[in-house]
């Protein structure tokens, strides 16, 4: 036997050569993608917000990459139903998820049994939109604005009550932040749904909400209910007299926009993802999109990969802390 020759040189040129060949079939998979319809997951039934941005987003995207995107709803337990399913899929491309906050970002902290971790199971593509809520009441609260709504909680212990859509939603976990910050106790009203919470708010049955801008925007403009604080960074034109959370001195650098972006399972190919968040942000640069956007209360988002997975993360440690502060747990 030559003296250079060992089985474990055998071995490492047997496993160097099984990795250029996975690499180069990798490589080879990356190029010929897409080259069959594609499935694009909505998390939540028909007819919301994420649904309503996956069926905008689907049909320009299908022409940029001359395949078929199906949008399927998978609704349930808060969107953690739909996003699991992605999370367990295999990372090939040909199965994305339009997906928000509060199952890539919240659900997985605040549910132990949950079998994903949004952070490491899903892989970031593009940022799509943002959008602030709108706290609002009916008008018998006895309160016109936001530092007399908290100054009359201060005084009055449990004396108001605010709906959400669930325990640990983002709604729910905003409410214990303001609780915490501002020294309020408002009593939380977990709705299994958001369907009956608007009617409920306007009839008096519960005094207050936290609603997206779309949902509450024609009541507000019908002076069926008032706003008191938008939660995101700015004022908006279309409730140019609401303040935005952190005009409040309790409340300084509170934002809880809600977001909505483009994943993939984790493992996802490098060179998928990036064609996939070029063609996105082209997308987003159409004044048509964005128009339809504006429409809905959302601003366009965009920007790098990287960029929308750092932000994923640091939205996330925002909520672990009221989780972890408030000991909020949800079980399946």
């Amino acid at each position: 036997m030559n003296k250079g020759y060992s089985f474990g040189s055998l071995r490492r040129g047997l496993k160097a050569l099984c990795l250029a060949g996975l690499m180069l079939a990798s490589a080879n998979a990356s190029a010929a993608w897409p080259d069959k319809p594609i499935t694009m997951v909505v998390s939540y039934g028909a007819g919301g917000s994420v649904d309503y941005i996956a069926r905008l987003l689907a049909p320009r995207l299908s022409e940029r990459l001359g395949q078929e995107i199906v949008v399927k709803n998978v609704g349930g337990a808060a969107g953690s139903i739909g996003a699991m399913q992605v999370a367990k899929s295999a990372p090939d491309g040909y199965t994305l998820m339009l997906g928000s906050g509060s199952e890539v970002a919240i659900a997985w902290a605040v549910n132990p049994d949950l079998k994903y971790n949004g952070l490491k199971d899903l892989a970031a593509i593009a940022l799509v939109g943002t959008s602030p809520m709108v706290i609002v009441g009916n008008k018998g609260v006895a309160a016109g604005n936001l530092d007399a709504l908290l100054d009359y909680a201060r005084a009055n212990p449990g004396a108001l009550s605010l709906a959400t859509s669930g325990v640990g939603t983002p709604q729910h976990l905003l409410l214990e932040y303001i609780n915490r910050r501002a020294k309020t106790d408002i009593l939380h009203v977990p709705y299994r749904s958001a369907g009956s919470i608007l009617s409920d708010v306007m009839g008096g049955r519960v005094d207050l909400s936290i609603l997206t801008l779309t949902t509450a925007l024609t009541q507000l403009e019908g002076g069926k209910l008032q706003s008191y604080a938008l939660t995101g960074k700015q004022r908006m034109d279309v409730l140019s007299g609401t303040p935005v959370l952190e005009e409040n001195a309790a409340l300084k650098g509170a934002d809880f926009s809600l977001w909505f972006g483009l994943l993939a399972p984790g493992g996802t190919s490098k060179d998928i993802i990036e064609r996939l968040n070029r063609e996105v942000n082209a997308i987003l640069e159409e004044p048509a999109i964005q128009k339809s956007l504006k429409e809905q209360g959302l601003d366009a988002g965009g920007g790098t990969s990287a960029a929308f997975a750092e932000f994923i993360k640091k939205d996330s440690e925002k909520y672990q802390q009221i989780i972890k502060s408030a000991n909020i747990v949800v079980r399946s």
